[in-house]
């Protein structure tokens, strides 16, 4: 779940199961929320498990939001109630490693916090016009840079993107 700067809340739900025929399944929703309560998580949750037909879960992977974790109790308890969690739900609150993995980088940005914000006010900079973006392609020609690709600006939730910055600046 997430807020656009619109200040819209969006969910974005995938689902991975094996159907009756045993053949592995994927299903993806993204739709717009009210918030992001517990209640809005679980509903959302459960109506696309509904769509879908599914009435049995192993595990729902999130990232370290705490909003997500009170929104997983409360999923646990109503889909413990229908019978419908796998092993009495002991794995179905699973962290998504890939957050994890985000978040951690992160924290080793810190120590050059200073450099990698520069980095992207520039990026940011040059990339915020077809003019100023034309201009500084003519200045890599002149000084006969070899880098194909481009400057690209980063994205905070991906920290790959962050290496790809840095390193293409």
């Amino acid at each position: 779940m997430w807020t656009s700067r619109q200040n819209l809340g969006y969910m974005c739900l995938i689902a991975h199961f094996i159907d009756n025929n045993w053949k592995l399944q994927k299903k993806i929703n993204f739709c717009q929320v009210t918030s992001h309560s517990r209640k809005t998580m679980a509903k959302a949750v459960e109506h696309c498990f509904s769509s879908w037909g599914l009435n049995r879960v192993l595990s729902l992977t999130v990232d370290n939001a705490s909003s997500n974790d009170i929104g997983i109790q409360y999923l646990k308890k109503r889909q413990m109630s229908w019978n419908s969690l796998v092993m009495k739900g002991d794995y179905v609150h699973m962290h998504c490693c890939a957050h994890i993995l985000n978040l951690i980088v992160k924290d080793g940005f810190k120590e050059n916090i200073d450099v990698v914000m520069r980095i992207h006010a520039a990026i940011k900079y040059v990339r915020s016009s077809p003019c100023r973006l034309s201009k500084f392609k003519e200045c890599v020609e002149q000084q006969n840079i070899k880098f194909k690709g481009l400057v690209c600006i980063d994205v905070e939730t991906r920290w790959n993107s962050t290496y790809l910055m840095l390193e293409a600046a």
